[in-house]
């Protein structure tokens, strides 16, 4: 049981980091530009 619930606590840990690691970079800061990604130019 001691295992089971220290892997769930390093799995959570993780998720955490990893989720913060791509806030601080800019990753969620406009989810509705997605949207609009296809209709400007690329050129």
């Amino acid at each position: 049981m001691f295992w089971e619930l220290s892997a769930t606590l390093v799995f959570a840990l993780a998720g955490i980091g990893i989720y913060l690691y791509y806030l601080k970079k800019g990753q969620f800061e406009d989810p509705e530009d997605v949207k609009y990604q296809m209709f400007r130019d690329e050129e």
